[in-house]
């Protein structure tokens, strides 16, 4: 697994920007970034195919033109991953708190009973262990508890 992109929104009102390379700030967020702002959801992370069908504008739904993932991660399989669980980026830790992304029941695409990929394919995460990110970056999963400990 790698990080295959990275994004920035810096202002209520700005585009997204996709970026090369990026700091993630325990306990924060991406520096810079709206959402980074503490709590549970501080990072958004998805799949490579959640990208693919953003790019294409195939998504009609409300979260089409207003989500965005801070980090895209190739090679991501979401069936086998649980909250609690670490994922190593670079130097950097977070841990997965939240798994899907939950649906606006206004939705064109709930409503149409269509399958929206946000709904299994986006995970959020806090930051752990905070550093540099930059596209390429390898991807690791932790399982071992005993691991967890020696990084905080």
């Amino acid at each position: 697994m790698r990080v295959d992109s990275l994004f920035i929104k810096k202002k209520k009102d700005r585009t997204i920007e996709k970026i090369e390379e990026g700091y993630l700030i325990k306990d924060y967020g991406l520096a810079g970034d709206i959402n980074g702002v503490g709590g549970d959801r501080q990072v958004s992370i998805a799949t490579k195919k959640v990208r693919r069908y953003m790019e294409k504008g195939d998504l009609e739904g409300i979260c089409s033109n207003r989500f965005y993932e801070n980090i895209t991660i190739e090679g991501l399989n979401i069936e086998k991953l649980y909250i609690g669980q670490w994922i190593i980026i670079g130097d950097t830790v977070q841990e997965i708190t939240s798994i899907g992304k939950r649906c606006f029941p206004e939705c064109n695409l709930l409503i149409s009973h269509n399958p929206c990929p946000l709904f299994k394919e986006v995970l959020f995460a806090k930051v752990i262990k905070e550093g540099p990110i930059k596209v390429g970056d390898k991807v690791d999963l932790i399982n071992n508890t005993n691991l967890q400990d020696e990084i905080r």
